[in-house]
């Protein structure tokens, strides 16, 4: 069936023809028209078009890619399991477990697979021999995937199931990235048809800028959306205003004021360039004026005199009040930069300047001002402060008892299922539900304060990771697929569990890896030696700093043999992962390239 639908597909593109509807009648008045015979399918195929969708909506030449990824879904909603063998067989490219499925369909007998049997696997030769993946591209995946290290050099290079998934998901990015790229061609368009007096406007206005305005016009492009405008909180959040505020030159009350002054005419919840310029040069006013309402003359003013600070320590609220109040009996911001213990919180960043500014915002003001508070407000003030740290204090001890809920959580979660003595040591069979589960716990502990990693801020030492560790659970769909992490368990074996011990000294970095495989009297242990280091890097996923536990094996030892271990593909998933959660106890990894494979390990003794 799908033959003949990309047969339709090419003969309409060549045609330069537009498809408003894909339905059974409009296929066969196609295919007929263009005298490619229908009665030359089987019927079987031909009535398989009635259970396709009208998903095709238009055809053009640039847009057969997104057209035959819109055919995709047809596949996928229409696929009987009654013709495996003339059905193509549809995976998306987000499903581990399908694919893991299908390559272990398609595999040999040592479970890897060449080029040859990969272009086989019928949707990807369909996809070459329609043109709509080209035998270059292809090529181009394949030479980038890693390959299995053959002993024999003359052999064909095969890939194992990780390589296989890479290779799939590569060729599923490409279409990917064509609808991407029409996505944003059609939003741009619709945006250039919808806002075109918006762009006529803000052009004319741009020649209206004086060169002196070049670096707002600078700093306006930098923040403004898409419409060329700029929201209340955006201009809040401008590195200039945000500075003025964390140094005290500019609060919340003269802000909006400037804000309401500007948008009286306009939009009260966005403002153009103009209006950007507009409120630049009240705000350049504002500091104007301070200077100006000084009556004494540059010549009298000499050096300003230093603020007096005051500490009030343990004083109660109203002696604070009387030692900072102005003449009228009032505090403002001005005021507050000579009360000596709030400049030392600012200071130490125990307070931060917003948090100072939106609690002075929310406390009514004296009557006839709209930036003073009197001695009332002041303790309204005073009482807020101590009530933040009060609640920090509480929130931490809360944190703590989060964190040991949820690790406690986590282990008891892992022991359930692996008290089940029928599944496999470590979840490696474990259910998507309960992989999902254990995501779930491991996301929210990573987040603790217990986390060394986060509350170091990545600064993570050999010394916190050297020492015997235990596997308690993974997700790693290569070890799934090997059982185990070398790939040497028997047919008639199991995995019985894996150690890892980290040895740290001035010089040396060393790992060994245990390998427990359990086959009744022929049991035995395989052990992996190597080095290893902890990388500082930047996380592909948060952009947050992370920190990489890097192995290099060197040999692999089992019965009487040993190999090279730096081409022995099963090992590659512990090769290189970041450090998510660590304690005193517990370690759990995720790949740097897929965070749902994670590695749970628990300290033990040596």
């Amino acid at each position: 069936m799908y033959f003949n639908l990309f047969v339709l597909l090419a003969v309409s593109l060549i045609n330069g023809k537009l498809v408003q509807s894909f339905t059974p009648s409009t296929c066969n008045a196609f295919l007929k028209d263009n005298k490619v015979s229908v009665a030359n399918v089987p019927e079987t195929k031909q009535s398989s078009y009635s259970r396709l969708e009208p998903t095709l909506t238009f055809v053009d030449i640039p847009e057969k890619r997104r057209l035959v990824t819109q055919c995709f879904s047809a596949k996928e909603s229409e696929t009987s399991k009654a013709d495996n063998d003339d059905v193509l067989e549809f995976v998306k490219a987000e499903d581990g477990e399908a694919l893991q499925a299908l390559f272990e369909k398609q595999c040999d007998k040592d479970g890897l697979m060449t080029k040859t049997k990969l272009v086989s696997i019928p949707l990807i030769s369909d996809l070459l021999s329609t043109g709509d993946l080209l035998r270059e591209e292809l090529d181009d995946i394949w030479n980038a995937a890693p390959k299995f290290p053959d002993l024999d050099s003359k052999s064909p290079e095969r890939i194992d199931v990780d390589s296989f998934i890479e290779i799939y998901r590569d060729i599923d990015d490409i279409f990917e990235d064509d609808d991407e790229d029409k996505d944003i061609n059609n939003d741009f368009q619709a945006d250039k048809d919808n806002s075109e007096e918006k762009v006529t406007t803000k052009a004319t206005t741009d020649q209206e800028v004086d060169g002196d305005d070049e670096e707002l016009k600078e700093a306006f492009k930098s923040i403004c959306n898409e419409g060329g405008l700029v929201t209340k909180e955006e201009l809040k959040s401008w590195e200039e205003i945000v500075d003025l505020f964390d140094d005290n030159m500019l609060d919340e009350g003269e802000f909006n004021s400037i804000w309401d002054e500007i948008t009286n005419t306009g939009s009260k919840n966005e403002i153009d360039l103009k209006a950007f310029l507009a409120f630049n040069a009240e705000l350049d006013e504002l500091f104007v004026f301070d200077e100006d309402d000084d009556p004494k003359s540059d010549d009298e003013k000499g050096e300003e005199a230093p603020i007096q600070m005051f500490y009030g320590d343990d004083l109660p609220a109203g002696v604070v009040f009387a030692e900072l109040a102005d003449d009228d009996f009032l505090i403002g911001m001005k005021e507050l930069r000579k009360w000596g213990d709030l400049q030392d919180m600012l200071a130490e960043g125990e307070l931060l300047p917003i948090e100072l500014q939106n609690m002075f915002e929310l406390i009514p003001k004296a009557p006839g001002t709209n930036n003073k508070i009197n001695e009332e407000g002041f303790e309204s003030l005073f009482e807020a402060i101590e009530d933040l740290f009060e609640e920090e204090g509480e929130e931490e001890d809360l944190g703590d008892s989060v964190a040991v809920n949820l690790k406690s959580d986590l282990l008891d979660m892992i022991n359930l299922y692996e008290n089940d003595e029928e599944k496999m040591s470590c979840g490696l069979d474990s259910t998507e539900n309960e992989v999902q589960n254990i995501l779930n716990i491991i996301a929210q502990l990573e987040t603790q304060t217990s986390n060394i990693v986060l509350s170091s801020g990545g600064d993570v030492t050999p010394t916190d990771v050297a020492g015997d560790w235990e596997l308690l659970y993974t997700t790693s769909s290569t070890m799934k697929f090997n059982k185990g992490l070398s790939g040497l368990v028997p047919p008639n074996g199991k995995f019985g569990g894996l150690r890892q011990k980290l040895k740290a000294s001035k010089y040396l970095a060393d790992i060994e890896y245990i390998e427990q495989i359990d086959a009744g009297p022929a049991s035995f242990e395989v052990r992996v030696t190597g080095d290893w280091e902890l990388r500082n890097s930047v996380s592909l996923f948060t952009g947050s700093r992370s920190v990489a536990l890097s192995v290099e094996p060197d040999k692999v030892y089992y019965g009487l043999t040993s190999q090279r271990a730096d081409h022995w593909k099963s090992l590659g998933p512990l090769n290189l992962l970041d450090i998510a959660y660590l304690d005193d106890d517990l370690r759990i990894m995720r790949g740097t390239t897929s965070t749902d494979s994670v590695f749970v390990f628990k300290r033990t003794s040596s």
